[in-house]
């Protein structure tokens, strides 16, 4: 069960780097502040001569992103949500006292808010599959388990303090990394690319289909979201405008999402499609291509190769939609 719980898009594994923590947190920045909306203050602090960490950095980011929406809700629309990025030593005294822990040095994140913190018997739960304190239909409960199976398996380790009235703070520990960081891998570390546009996302998984909700939402795009394909198909049928369809290829029901897609071309002739899989491109190829018009995001992706992607497939399309001028002298 935990290994279905550790990644992001079901059937991955984790495939760590050498990188800066504070480097990928400050990455996601407007994201969080996208997700967090106006009324709650954002405040990152980053230590000075941060060591190197050895970690997923999509995992990461999703993590981070994870636990700054259960803090947003917990602070029920105000309050303030502070990141901070340090380097730690867990030393034998603390690791006799959590048997679960190796001692040595770490790179520690720390997620604190001002919500109204959870009681002893809940924090007992948290990290529990499918435990949730939200209301039915407004939270799958994977959240905080997926955290605690990702910091796991990284070799960390993750602890939660958190008083009723007074808030939370979950800090993730992750192991220090001697090696240098691979530069090349942030060389177009920028604000990610945003857009306006409508997209509909077809996604069976409850929990990454709530991550791209958050991750397109706070890029500013229009969301719509459905289960699957059958879902997906009905929303479009309801006539409702919709720049790209953002697929899984894989999903359960009668409708593929293969079909989808060509339905929704047929319907709506300038609607873009965007598949995404843990499966190979061959799944919805036809001789080793995609359809025209069709691209392939494979999972897991970062927030970065998401907002790209988003964005080169709607300009493509409208591209294609737009009319051709005739050349000089024709």
């Amino acid at each position: 069960m935990a290994s279905h719980l550790l990644a992001f898009g079901r059937r991955q594994i984790l495939t760590p780097k050498v990188v800066n923590i504070g480097r990928t947190i400050s990455g996601i920045d407007e994201l969080l502040r996208r997700s967090l909306g106006e009324t709650i203050e954002l405040e990152t602090v980053i230590t000075g001569g941060l060591w190197n960490a050895y970690v997923d950095v999509t995992q990461l980011e999703n993590a981070v992103l994870n636990l700054a929406i259960n803090a947003r809700d917990a602070m029920t629309g105000a309050g303030k949500l502070t990141i901070e990025v340090a380097n730690a030593r867990l030393d034998d005294a603390y690791a006799t006292a959590h048997p679960e822990v190796t001692p040595g040095q770490y790179v520690v994140v720390a997620v604190t808010d001002t919500g109204i913190g959870m009681s002893q018997e809940i924090l007992a739960q948290v990290f529990e599959p499918f435990f949730s304190t939200k209301p039915e239909g407004k939270g799958s409960g994977l959240g905080l388990s997926m955290v605690y199976g990702f910091v796991k398996q990284s070799g960390g380790h993750v602890t939660i303090y958190s008083e009723l009235g007074h808030g939370t703070t979950v800090k993730m520990y992750l192991p220090r990394s001697l090696e240098s960081e691979v530069i090349e891998e942030f060389k177009a570390v920028r604000p990610a690319p945003q857009g306006s546009e409508t997209v509909l996302i077809a996604e069976d998984d409850d929990q990454v289909r709530s991550m791209v909700i958050e991750m397109l939402g706070g890029l500013g795009y229009q969301v719509l979201a459905a289960k699957d394909a059958t879902a997906a198909w009905a929303i479009i049928q309801s006539g409702v405008h919709i720049d790209l369809l953002f697929t899984d290829v894989v999903m359960p029901g009668t409708l593929s999402s293969a079909e989808l897609s060509r339905k929704a071309k047929e319907r709506m002739p300038g609607i873009a499609v965007l598949f995404t899989s843990g499966y190979t491109q061959n799944a919805i190829s036809h001789g080793g291509k995609l359809d025209p018009g069709v691209s392939l995001l494979s999972k897991p992706y970062t927030l970065s190769e998401l907002a790209n992607k988003v964005r080169q497939v709607i300009a493509d399309q409208k591209q294609q939609r737009a009319p051709r001028t005739a050349a000089p002298g024709a």
